[in-house]
């Protein structure tokens, strides 16, 4: 009877240990590895080291993030209170079509509204390049690779 509890725990302890593995890795620190984060998702260009930017480029390239932040953020807040907005009102138990109809079409203006901020910030950034410079700037287009961290089965 000792040998099969014995067993039995083994084999329990085993495949704890590989199902906890099996998500290692998968955190909120991994998070930043997944490939985003190129000029307007976070990361300054102004920390590319490939770009070898002089101080002052530096420090307006930074300049030019704390003002790109600054004039995003209220948009930002806006389109998340109107998520949570439309988020409630598609979970009414009769949701209202028209709303919901109006605070997509916010929504939208404020996401063109948000393009149209990024695109000019990062024109703007990339004035302040040298051409030589602006070859190392990652593409932020569909063709870019994605890093996903190793697990089972990759």
């Amino acid at each position: 009877m000792k040998k099969v509890i014995v067993i039995l725990s083994a084999l329990f302890l085993l495949t704890q240990g590989t199902a906890m593995t099996a998500h290692e890795g998968r955190g909120r620190a991994d998070r930043r590895m997944t490939g985003y984060g190129n000029v307007h998702y976070g990361t300054s260009l102004s920390k590319d080291l490939k770009l070898k930017l002089t101080a002052e480029q530096a420090a307006r390239i930074r300049a030019l993030d704390e003002k790109y932040a600054q004039e995003s953020a209220p948009i930002r807040e806006q389109l998340y209170s109107r998520g949570l907005e439309l988020k409630a009102e598609w979970l009414q138990t009769a949701p209202d079509r028209g709303k919901i109809e109006a605070l997509q079409g916010e929504v939208a203006k404020l996401h063109e509204r948000m393009q149209a901020k990024m695109a000019a910030y990062r024109a703007d950034v990339l004035k302040e390049l040298t051409p030589e410079q602006r070859a190392h700037v990652p593409d932020d287009g569909p063709g870019r690779i994605i890093y996903k961290p190793a697990g089972l089965g990759r």
